[in-house]
């Protein structure tokens, strides 16, 4: 027989649950909206936000490089990327992307310093222009957020992409 303690903890473990799942489907909307700018708002001035390459070893599924990154920024480096979209001088953005986010499988857990851990799937649909082909990319987000009255902010994101070797010239858009 389950005590309210019990029914406590299983209630705010899905209210947990659900507020991350809104969140990230909230700045998914953002990112395919093309709002950059609004989607800063939900990064902590001092975010770590990497997507590791991954490396392909026999009898190995998940081995990631410590290394090297398609990707490794923080606040400063994503801010010019924004500001850089917004200019004429994005030039892997000229015609602008159609992207499409997906995410999924979503988990959490509060930590002991009072954040929230984060685990998600991610599926983009990238198209560019006029052009027939498209790409779709695949992975599994790892996310630290920190509770900020009613939302979160994002303290670490790493991207682990499912591709050894993605099917995209260039990473331009936000994972």
């Amino acid at each position: 027989m389950a005590t309210n303690i019990d029914r406590e903890s299983e209630l705010d473990q899905f209210l947990l649950d659900r507020r991350v799942e809104q969140f990230l489907y909230e700045e998914a909307a953002l990112l395919d909206q093309r709002e950059q700018k609004e989607w800063l708002s939900l990064l902590d001035k001092d975010i770590e936000y990497k997507a590791p390459l991954r490396i392909t070893r026999e009898h190995v599924n998940d081995s990631f490089s410590r290394s090297s990154y398609y990707f490794d920024e923080d606040y400063g480096s994503l801010e010019a990327r924004v500001q850089r979209f917004e200019s004429e001088y994005a030039w892997s953005e000229r015609p602008p992307s159609r992207t499409r986010r997906f995410v999924t499988n979503v988990r959490t857990s509060e930590r002991d310093d009072g954040t929230v851990e984060a685990k998600s799937y991610l599926l983009l649909y990238y198209g560019q222009g006029d052009s027939e082909s498209y790409t779709f990319l695949a992975g599994r987000r790892e996310d630290v957020l920190h509770p900020d009255s009613n939302t979160f902010t994002i303290a670490k994101r790493h991207v682990f992409l499912d591709h050894a070797v993605p099917k995209i010239d260039k990473i331009s858009v936000f994972l």
